[in-house]
C-alpha cells in the first residue's frame, strides 16, 4: 500500500524512528520546527522519499504557507507535534496548550487528512486507580493530560466536519530507545549502569508509581499496523500491558547490566503519579499488534545504539 503521509513533529523521538521504518514507496512529508540537525539527519540516513519541511505550527500563517507548499490533502497523518513533558505543562500550562492543542487546530484547519493517527497519552487517565480503558470516565487534573484529551475530542470534531476521513486516537503509554531525549528515565538508567558502572540511582518520588513503556521498534510496528488498517473512528490504549513500578524498573535495569548491591535513593515528587494500568488487547484485536521485545533485550539494544553513536566519528 502506497501512502502520502505527513508527520508533524517528525524530528522527535517517535518521529525519527517512524520515518526510518516507513516503507520506501511512501511519500513522507516530515514537518519539524526547532531541530537544526533534522534535514541533515534525513540526508545522512538516505531517505529520498522523505521531504523535511520546517514550520511553526503555533503560527497560523506559517501553517497556511505549509499547506501551500506541500498540498492540502494527504492519505494519512501521524500527528506527533505536542509538548512531551508533563512537568513542563505544570509550570507553563498556557505554553503546553499552545504546543499541543493550538498546533493541532491550526493543522487541521488548513489540511485535509483521510486517516488521522493522533498520538494522545495514557496520562488522560490521571487520577484514576487500577485497570483503565477508553470506556471509563476520565477527568484529569494534570495540564498535559487535559490538553491531550482535548485533542482527542478535536480529532473527532474534525472528522464529524468532514476535514478528517477517519481518526484513531492512540493513548500512548510510552516507549524507550534510540533518539529519546537524554532527560528520559531509560537513557539515564542505561548510562548509569551500562556505561558509568555505578550501582546507585536516584528516583523522583517514592518509586511505587507505574511505568509501562515498550521498546521503540515495537511501538513503530504498532503505528505502521494502524496506518495500514482500515479500522477507524476509535480510541485505543497503546501500551505494553506489562507495567512495572519505577523501583522495579530500576532493579531490572541494574540486573540487566550486571550491577550488584543496588542502592535506590528517593527524592522529591513527580508531576504525573500513575496508579493505573491498561491492556494491550484492544491493539491486538483491532490492529493485530502485540509488543514482542522483552525489557531486558530492549535495554541491551538501546545500550548498543548509544555506544555506537558515541563511538562514531564526529564532524
Amino acid at each position: 500500500m502506497t501512502l502520502r503521509l505527513i508527520v508533524p513533529g517528525a524530528s522527535g523521538f517517535i518521529g525519527r524512528n517512524l520515518i526510518l521504518a516507513a516503507p520506501t514507496d511512501w511519500e513522507v512529508v516530515a514537518v519539524y520546527h526547532n531541530s537544526r540537525d533534522f534535514p541533515t539527519w534525513v540526508e545522512q540516513n538516505n531517505l529520498p522519499q522523505v521531504t523535511a519541511v520546517s514550520c511553526d505550527l503555533t503560527d497560523e500563517a506559517a501553517v497556511r504557507e505549509l499547506a501551500r507548499r506541500v498540498g492540502t490533502r494527504f492519505d494519512a497523518c501521524v500527528f506527533l507535534a505536542a509538548n512531551g513533558d508533563p512537568a513542563y505543562s505544570v509550570e507553563h500550562p498556557f505554553l503546553d496548550l499552545q504546543a499541543t492543542v493550538v498546533t493541532l487546530l491550526h493543522f487541521l484547519s488548513h489540511l485535509e487528512i483521510d486517516r488521522l493517527i493522533y498520538f494522545s497519552s495514557g496520562a488522560v487517565y490521571d487520577g484514576l486507580p487500577g485497570p483503565v480503558s477508553p470506556a471509563v470516565t476520565v477527568s484529569p487534573r494534570l495540564p498535559y493530560a487535559i490538553t491531550n484529551l482535548a485533542c482527542e475530542h478535536y480529532a473527532q470534531a474534525f472528522t464529524h466536519q468532514g476535514r478528517v476521513g477517519q481518526y484513531v486516537n492512540l493513548r500512548f503509554f510510552g516507549a524507550y530507545g534510540p533518539y529519546e531525549p537524554s532527560r528520559k528515565l531509560y537513557t539515564r538508567l542505561v548510562r548509569r549502569f551500562a556505561f558509568e558502572r555505578v550501582p546507585q540511582f536516584t528516583v523522583r518520588g517514592d518509586g511505587r508509581n507505574y511505568i509501562d513503556a515498550m521498546y521503540v521498534e515495537d511501538a513503530i510496528r504498532g503505528v505502521l499496523a494502524v496506518l495500514e488498517s482500515d479500522q477507524g473512528n476509535l480510541t485505543v490504549d497503546f501500551c505494553s500491558g506489562a507495567p512495572l513500578t519505577i523501583n522495579e524498573l530500576v532493579e531490572v535495569a541494574a540486573r540487566t547490566f550486571g550491577m550488584a548491591d543496588l542502592e535506590i535513593e528517593h527524592t522529591g515528587q513527580v508531576p504525573e503519579y500513575i496508579n493505573f494500568s491498561a491492556s494491550k488487547e484492544a491493539m491486538a484485536q483491532c490492529f493485530r499488534f502485540r509488543p514482542q521485545i522483552p525489557l531486558e533485550e530492549g535495554l541491551q539494544r538501546f545500550a548498543d545504539f548509544l555506544r555506537r553513536r558515541e563511538e562514531a566519528p564526529h564532524g
